[in-house]
């Protein structure tokens, strides 16, 4: 009983000690004020808020430039959608379409050049039907309109100058921007560490002020203890306290994982790496099983991870890292997916996500050889075949060129310089046929072929002196066959099996017809890109080789259409609008939705009815 007695006086002596030493680390506390930390937070807040002020000028200086430049773009595509009269006639004349005259800028020297070469294209075409002329000058003539033709609706430079310098303002306002809100963010990471400071102040002090209370409690009650022990009647055993838990029911047990990838692809040889996070700091190590799945191979196409990873102890988020290997398989792309499992021990939950997804990238190609060629016989045909060391995983256009010192054309027949290796092949064959011009004809030779069979045409006179591989003239078939010339705007609207009809102008003949064959591969003339096809017709046609015909292919069509001039819509800012006549006599100007475009007629799909009388000028002399 003296020994507690003894052991309860000292520690009523640390105590009083331990009150005094309290109470002079609160009087520093109080007397400290704020200290360098602070002072620098603010200095660094009140440099942000001044940095602000200035980005909020020079933002309001950039909205203006921004402003005027869409001003004048808006200008520019104004007086660009204005048609001219020189457009008007190209239009009349069906050379260039309403929404062609919209977009390009084209001058009185473009417009009299490209009538001058319409008016050139359809005197060959009429002399080619009479047969005045070869096909190669027909063909001469045909690309010299086109070629015009595209060079003319080239887009305005003013127009391109003033886009990029709205391009360059609006780039530099969204720095300006993006830098607001940078400041923005800085400035509140600065407010709040700013009141962490303070808080860490009032926080040392309320911890001194509580242990304060705590020793007053505690002297307290070991005095009250030291009373009782000098007259006590009892002494204390072994079992002297017991423990209480208290569990509080909305703080889960276990940590709950979410798994999330930290991008969406990886390349070959690079790292897929994901995150797995928890609800709560963890008190001790532990231990996450997974699975790793998806279209990609393991050890073939990534390292098979352990299965296992561990979070140590105070973490909340551990990176889960697969290494991706490199090969040099053509292959498309392949999914990895990484799924947590649960414990069998219970030791963790599972979130509602708990499975992550990334993508490999392949970028590796086939590799291509050439194999054949050798000697061939002239009129014989040398095949070539162009081997992939894989096969592509979808259609791939290879483009060769043929050199040397035959001449194409004149040696072997022009090749077009493109093939196409189909998706899971491995080759692809091109076939050479050269042109035997070692022939020579005497007045009694003759020309015999399987009937039945005709002459086509005929490219010489009766007395023509000719020099060795002329062409003299060619045997067909007695059935026609309609060539179709397209350009790549054109190409893009055919199709095999579409219905077409067939206009011969000779003997004003009209039959329906059929695409059926159509090139994907161009042939390159100068700077012309035309695509061949072949129309098959239901009647035959009279007439010669070499004759010009049309084809008119219906690639779009509106039934019951509510149409008008293309003079009557105007454009307001980029809305089409049109200027109605009401029954009442008032001029009203609506905006419409513009449909289909047909010679100088548009389509309205919404705006205006039919019978309805819309203006196309105003005469206000």
């Amino acid at each position: 009983q003296n020994l507690l007695v003894y052991d309860l006086e000292v520690q009523i002596r640390e105590q009083e000690e331990r009150r005094e030493e309290v109470a002079d680390e609160i009087a520093e506390a109080v007397a400290s004020g704020q200290d360098l930390r602070e002072y620098d937070i603010r200095v660094e807040i009140a440099d942000a808020e001044k940095r602000r002020e200035e980005v909020a000028d020079e933002i309001a200086e950039a909205r203006e430039k921004v402003a005027e430049e869409e001003t004048e773009v808006t200008a520019l595509e104004t007086i660009q959608r204005l048609k001219t009269d020189v457009e008007q006639e190209l239009i009349d004349k069906s050379i260039i379409t309403m929404a062609q005259a919209i977009e390009a800028d084209l001058t009185p020297v473009e417009a009299q050049q490209l009538m001058s070469l319409d008016d050139a294209l359809d005197t060959a075409n009429d002399d080619l039907e009479a047969e005045d002329i070869t096909y190669a000058a027909w063909r001469e003539a045909f690309e010299a309109y086109y070629d015009a033709l595209d060079e003319a609706l080239e887009e305005s430079a003013e127009l391109t100058a003033a886009r990029d310098a709205l391009e360059a303002e609006t780039d530099a306002l969204t720095l300006l921007l993006d830098e607001q809100d940078r400041l923005d963010y800085l400035l509140d990471d600065a407010a709040e560490r700013l009141a962490d400071v303070l808080e860490a102040e009032d926080t040392t002090l309320s911890a001194l002020r509580d242990e304060q209370d705590r020793l007053d409690y505690l002297l307290q009650a070991t005095r009250e203890d030291l009373r009782v022990a000098q007259a006590a009647r009892y002494v204390l055993g072994e079992n002297d306290e017991v423990t209480v838990s208290i569990d509080d029911p909305d703080v889960p047990d276990v940590p709950i994982l979410v798994l999330r990838a930290d991008s969406e692809t990886v390349r070959e040889s690079g790292s897929a790496t994901f995150t797995i996070e928890t609800t709560m700091e963890l008190v001790e190590d532990l231990d996450v099983l997974y699975v790793v799945e998806g279209t990609a191979t393991a050890d073939a196409d990534y390292n098979a991870p352990d299965g296992d990873i561990t979070m140590s102890k105070g973490q909340e988020r551990v990176v889960l890292t697969v290494p991706v290997r490199a090969d040099d398989d053509v292959e498309g792309d392949e999914t990895l997916i990484v799924r947590l499992i649960a414990d069998p021990e219970a030791a963790y939950q599972l979130s509602d996500r708990d499975q992550a997804t990334m993508l490999i990238e392949s970028d590796d190609l086939p590799e291509l050889t050439v194999t054949g060629g050798g000697e061939v016989v002239e009129g014989d045909t040398a095949t070539v075949v162009i081997w992939a060391d894989q096969p592509p995983d979808a259609d791939t256009s290879v483009h060769y060129s043929v050199t040397g010192s035959a001449q194409a054309g004149v040696d072997y027949e022009v090749v077009t310089g493109t093939a196409l290796l189909r998706a899971g092949e491995k080759s692809v064959t091109i076939s050479i046929r050269t042109i035997d011009d070692d022939v020579f004809f005497l007045p009694s030779d003759m020309v015999v072929a399987d009937w039945p069979v005709r002459v086509g045409t005929v490219a010489i006179e009766d007395g023509d002196l000719v020099q060795r591989g002329t062409p003299l003239f060619d045997l067909t078939e007695p059935v026609f066959t309609v060539k179709l010339f397209a350009s790549p705007t054109d190409r893009a609207q055919l199709a095999e099996g579409q219905e077409v009809t067939v206009n011969l102008a000779a003997g004003d003949q009209e039959v329906d017809g059929v695409i059926t064959e159509l090139d994907d591969n161009a042939t390159i003339s100068g700077n012309s890109e035309i695509y061949e096809g072949v129309v098959g017709t239901t009647e035959d046609l009279v007439g010669v080789d070499g004759a010009v015909v049309t084809i008119d292919v219906v690639v779009e069509q509106s039934v019951d259409a509510v149409v008008v001039p293309i003079a009557a819509v105007l454009s307001d800012g980029g809305q089409d609008t049109v200027r109605v006549v009401t029954p009442e006599g008032v001029i009203e100007r609506r905006a419409v939705e513009v449909g289909m475009l047909d010679g100088a007629y548009v389509e309205v799909v919404s705006g205006v009815s039919a019978g309805e009388f819309v203006i196309l000028e105003i005469d206000r002399s």
